[in-house]
């Protein structure tokens, strides 16, 4: 046998022992640590990828150049990917981030279906998911404590709908569901919410996406005449809904939709104009905007005075989280700075120091202080399941072509 085959063989031993240590891309050296964000940069979220993708690089920038990054001057590298706002193309994605890029942590992922599509493959990596997606689903299961949830659950939404609803004076009530993972959660407790206020529920429709007609079930459940529908939904189908109602005449039933169809950084009173548009009532999860946690990202993301960045917001949170669990944990191994994900929100101990931005919450970590940090998304607690606590919601309106902030809804 030649010297060059021995050499062979000896190179491809050296590789293949490499390959079996596990973590070895994440545990070593002092190079960046590689951050996936998976975002929808098209379809049904594509109004919200690109304010997600650039929140988690100003969030990077921010820790890297203020907080002089992690672990002794570590960097955090953002790389984006586009879901598409579609499972299979969420899960093509995702295998890049995991297998080619190697990132220790994947973050954004606004649609709940995506989010349960990737998560068997996030959970058998060892490596955290850290979501926008409000399906309970997204959270339910064993996830090894790698699963995160940075919104409010569709559960709690669904309640939150239906007291908007009779507070307005709804009395009758009928559904008209997108069938998906996040709107259906809200269905139940909507449901068991208007009943028990004292309201009566009419219908019960569901509908595909991506439907070439809705008239059939518009006519079915506003032809009804309920006082309110509740229209949990994507930007599509809800722009496609909101024309054949107004087309067949029945506006004079109250709406409530969830803002990231109904509003989505203005792209629905743009698709359907503000005559469609008007009336429409929409709820969403709202970040504490005079808080000095919102501030913070809004200056540092450059967010225009007066607006609420919802989705970028919670993808700051997710950074910055992370920037802190492995500077606490002292490791860039996810499986080990995902043990320390529960403490830095929560604290640990009537001591622990209450931080708004990630750059004051690595000093106090480095001064060897316990820290609680509050989100410029929310003023949030985790669950031990990876649910958040304590979040708002804003109840608007659209009115002469804008949106009109109500209430604020706990």
């Amino acid at each position: 046998m030649s010297a060059s085959s021995l050499d062979r063989r000896a190179f491809l031993g050296l590789a293949g022992a490499a390959l079996s240590i596990p973590n070895l891309a994440f545990a070593q050296g002092n190079g960046p640590i590689r951050i996936g964000v998976l975002v929808p940069l098209s379809g049904g979220g594509g109004a919200y990828g690109q304010g997600m993708a650039n929140a988690a690089r100003k969030a990077a920038e921010f820790i890297n150049n203020e907080g002089g990054g992690v672990l002794g001057g570590r960097k955090l590298e953002i790389l984006v990917e586009d879901s598409e706002s579609n499972p299979t193309a969420g899960v093509a994605a995702v295998r890049k981030l995991l297998d080619v890029s190697k990132v220790s942590a994947i973050v954004g992922v606004w649609s709940s279906a995506v989010a349960m599509a990737i998560k068997p493959l996030t959970i058998e990596k060892g490596v955290p998911l850290l979501v926008s997606g409000s399906g309970d689903e997204v959270t339910q299961g064993d996830n090894k404590g790698l699963v995160w949830r940075f919104q409010a659950r569709g559960s709690d939404w669904g309640a939150v709908f239906a007291r908007a609803a009779l507070k307005d004076g709804a009395r009758k009530a009928s559904l008209l569901v997108l069938q998906t993972p996040f709107t259906l959660s809200m269905v139940d407790p909507f449901i068991n919410a208007f009943k028990q206020g004292g309201g009566q529920i009419l219908d019960v429709v569901y509908y595909n996406p991506n439907q070439p007609s809705y008239r059939a079930e518009v006519e079915k459940v506003f032809g009804r005449k309920p006082d309110a529908v509740f229209l949990p939904s994507y930007l599509p189908d809800l722009s496609a809904i909101a024309r054949e109602v107004y087309r067949s005449g029945f506006s004079d039933t109250r709406i409530y939709a969830n803002s990231s169809s109904a509003d989505a950084e203005g792209a629905f009173i743009k698709n359907v104009g503000k005559a469609v548009a008007e009336g429409i009532h929409h709820i969403q999860s709202i970040p504490p905007a005079e808080s000095t946690a919102y501030k913070t990202f809004a200056r540092q993301a450059a967010i225009p005075a007066g607006t609420l960045a919802i989705f970028p917001s919670n993808v700051w949170d997710e950074i910055s989280v992370l920037a802190l669990a492995i500077e606490r944990a002292g490791s860039a191994d996810p499986q080990v700075f995902a043990k320390s994900i529960l403490p830095v929100v929560n604290g640990t101990g009537a001591g622990a120091k209450a931080v708004e931005n990630p750059v004051d919450g690595l000093k106090a970590l480095r001064a060897r202080q316990a820290i609680a940090y509050s989100g410029a998304g929310s003023h949030f607690q985790f669950t031990p399941t990876g649910d958040q606590l304590n979040r708002q919601f804003g109840h608007f309106v659209i009115k002469d072509g804008a949106n009109k902030l109500l209430e604020t809804l706990k």
